[in-house]
């Protein structure tokens, strides 16, 4: 079993309260956030930032010049805070779900899933709707850059492993028939958040290499480049899967891809 039927909105609640002031007023950019931008994307084209939050990744968008851009999230209050940021008015900003989005196919030539966004859908249909609408509105010969958390990563620290040991026997003792991927949050606004140690939602997915590989080609998407925090820090994405499994792989992973 791999959905969870409150998910999606124990996930928003917590956008809506403690996680709130993060996501709305974040302005840092990471980065291999900045590397991911300024090498994949062309200021010229049409541009959507799915998940923007506070319109960070947006904001930071515009700053370099990009003329026709737009963002989109599920939370309204987001989309407020990234409105009242854009002060010129010039980026279209929107309350939109991810699953099911109203824009028009091929309406983008561009489109950023950067925020660990697929991530953050704790249902695996909602996912795999999610990325057939990043497809479905990218103009063929788009670009699309995705991000996800990295379970394989995860499971290599020190701290995570005794962790997620601990989770899969809670599990097993609850009867709890959840894929270990999914894991509660650990913190909140970068503090401890003790409910998870006790297995509570909300929960984030944590994709493994080969599975967010797999996921963006049965989509259709052709996937130009991909890699982790390691080689986007170095500035030299993998061309193919078979190289990145030969090199460090840490941190978060990146897809480069067209249409």
């Amino acid at each position: 079993m791999n959905s969870i039927s409150t998910g999606i909105s124990s996930t928003k609640k917590m956008y809506l309260t403690v996680e709130f002031d993060l996501w709305a007023y974040k302005k840092e950019l990471l980065p291999e956030e900045r590397f991911m931008i300024e090498t994949y994307l062309d200021k010229n084209l049409k541009t959507v930032d799915a998940g923007t939050g506070g319109g960070r990744l947006a904001s930071y968008m515009k700053s370099l010049g990009f003329a026709n851009l737009y963002g989109f999230d599920y939370v309204p209050e987001f989309i407020e805070v990234a409105k009242t940021r854009d002060t010129t008015k010039s980026i279209s900003f929107a309350v939109e779900d991810a699953t099911k989005l109203t824009y028009n196919d091929c309406e983008f030539e561009q489109v950023v899933y950067m925020q660990q966004i697929m991530c953050c859908i704790e249902d695996e249909v909602g996912r795999l709707n999610a990325f057939k609408e990043a497809y479905r509105i990218l103009k063929k010969g788009g670009t699309a850059i995705f991000s996800f958390l990295n379970f394989d990563a995860s499971d290599r620290q020190i701290f995570c492993r005794p962790y997620l040991a601990y989770l899969s026997l809670l599990r097993k003792l609850r009867n709890h028939k959840l894929s270990i991927q999914y894991i509660p949050r650990f913190k909140f606004a970068d503090k401890l958040n003790l409910g998870s140690l006790l297995d509570k939602p909300p929960y984030l997915y944590w994709y493994r290499l080969e599975e967010a590989y797999q996921m963006i080609k049965a989509v259709n998407f052709e996937i130009i480049a991909l890699g982790s925090d390691f080689q986007a820090i170095q500035g030299k994405m993998a061309t193919s899967l078979e190289t990145l499994q030969q090199q460090p792989i840490e941190g978060m992973l990146y897809f480069v891809c067209k249409k």
